[in-house]
């Protein structure tokens, strides 16, 4: 009996480590994401570049780049910029999935140390 309490107390550690980890996993993770869109963003001033953000709210993490010109600045594929492209924002989440997932499970690696 004494080795299966053990057995859950290790258990019970290892998923507060995970809860506590899982935030800072996945900012990590979007960052990344975040850091590739970004030399994709089309730049006449720099301000849309310069306005993404993160957020992570529980199990979810966001990439936002706000402002009334962002989503169009995303999809008119017939613009053409001298810096940047369209749909900056969902190609490296194609890309970099496997990166950012790589970033998240490293992180959270780190509940088992």
């Amino acid at each position: 009996m004494a080795d299966d309490e053990d057995f859950l107390a290790v258990l019970h550690r290892v998923d507060e480590g995970m809860d506590g980890l899982m935030p800072i996993a996945l900012a990590r993770g979007m960052e990344h994401i975040r850091g590739v869109a970004a030399g994709l963003t089309p730049v006449r001033t720099g301000q849309l570049v310069g306005s993404a953000s993160v957020t992570v709210d529980g199990d979810e993490a966001q990439l936002f780049y706000p402002g009334p010109y962002a989503r169009r600045q995303h999809y008119e594929l017939d613009w053409r910029h001298t810096k940047g492209q369209a749909l900056y924002l969902e190609q490296p989440m194609r890309t970099e999935a496997d990166t950012a997932l790589g970033i998240v499970s490293d992180t959270l690696g780190g509940a088992f140390q």
